[in-house]
């Protein structure tokens, strides 16, 4: 593999939740070692704080594997890699790692490709700039435009950021943005909106834990980077007088919440994907009423079962097997594993929704689904 540069650094910045045998584990040292290159006297760390890594830790590695409660985050500081072109150069689909999994730490020959988007109806320069971390000078200039004037259909190319190689569906919610007031901190921040520093400073790009009055910040949920932990099976379908079965049996390729993706900043995903083949039996999850069959849009072919206050959705389908209005049974087959709308793999993508707001699929299925 070709190394581009991205060396080790000797000294690295203490994050939150840091220990000094997290740090020994990352960089292949000892917890004696960095005791001794930094005349520590107690092993509690400070975050925010420099150590000095021994000098035999500093050679930088073309590969990474992951171990148990990484995060990409971590990685990304560890060996101080752009989180969006650690992402790129691995080809990772929001930000689920497992432990064992090997990671590339510097690019190929061939670089990912650019980010070009579409613009749509409201979109000006000011807003994308804000959108993508970037400045209307430097969208001007990459894409040669001799004004602010945009339109509808207009295909942009975006200044630093990658297309997404395995761009799978996305969909939901934008995060909330804040403004930073006086006396403000990162961690008091994460704690009024039940969130975490590391996803606030991974949403928001920030250099490290320093914020600013007036600063914008986008509010996202401590899920945007899951430690790695292996991904729980698939229940097998369960016997008849179940409450609730799994839709599909196969492995969660995307988890609720939000991912990071290479498309430029954070896309909230509303539901589970689990692998399928084309043509694999979808399950109604639980029994209901057909309150919607056909195509919609990024779902692709879509079938919503609505019981009481919640809507089932299953998306992506081959083909569609039963009609608005048909009362379904839990179990019955209601469609095929396909690949419709935004979707780059055979896959169902299955959500949840109460009184119209998402919730996480994974939490419901782990407690009612039987085993």
């Amino acid at each position: 593999m070709l190394s581009v540069g991205f060396a080790q650094q000797s000294n690295i910045t203490v994050q939150s939740g840091d220990t000094l045998w997290d740090l020994a584990r990352r960089y292949d040292t000892s917890v004696d070692a960095l005791r001794q290159a930094n005349q520590l006297k107690t092993d509690l760390l400070k975050p925010g704080s420099v150590l000095t890594l021994p000098s035999d830790t500093i050679t930088a590695p073309e590969t990474y594997v992951v171990k148990t409660g990484d995060t990409l985050y971590d990685i990304s500081v560890a060996f101080s890699i752009p989180l969006d072109e650690l992402i790129a150069i691995n080809n990772i689909d929001g930000t689920t790692i497992k432990p064992g999994q090997e990671l590339a730490l510097s690019l190929t020959s061939e670089p990912p490709a650019p980010l070009v988007i579409t613009v749509t109806a409201g979109d000006t320069l000011w807003n994308l700039a804000r959108e993508y971390d970037s400045s209307i000078d430097a969208i001007k200039q990459l894409n040669n435009l001799s004004s602010e004037k945009i339109r509808p259909g207009d295909s942009l190319t975006i200044p630093g950021r990658y297309a997404a190689a395995n761009n799978s569906d996305q969909g939901g919610a934008v995060p909330i943005t804040i403004e930073v007031a006086s006396g403000d901190t990162l961690w008091e921040i994460a704690k009024r909106y039940n969130t975490s520093i590391n996803a606030l400073v991974s949403a928001n790009e920030l250099p490290g834990q320093t914020i600013k009055v007036g600063q914008s910040l986008k509010i996202v949920p401590a899920s945007e980077l899951a430690a790695a932990l292996p991904i729980p099976a698939p229940a097998p379908l369960p016997s008849a007088g179940a409450n609730m079965i799994w839709p599909i049996q196969g492995e969660i390729t995307s988890r609720y919440g939000y991912r990071r993706l290479r498309i430029g900043g954070s896309n909230f995903h509303t539901g589970l994907d689990i692998d399928g083949e084309t043509g694999d039996p979808i399950y109604a999850a639980t029994g209901g009423v057909v309150t919607f069959s056909g195509w919609n849009a990024g779902y692709g072919n879509l079938v919503i079962i609505s019981s009481g206050d919640t809507e089932y959705y299953y998306a992506h389908a081959s083909k569609l097997l039963v009609n608005v209005g048909d009362a379904i049974s839990i179990g019955q087959t209601i469609a095929l594993v396909g690949s419709t709308g935004r979707s780059t793999g055979s896959h169902l993508h299955f959500e949840i929704r109460v009184s119209g707001e998402s919730i996480d699929p994974l939490t419901v299925l782990e407690q009612s689904a039987s085993r």
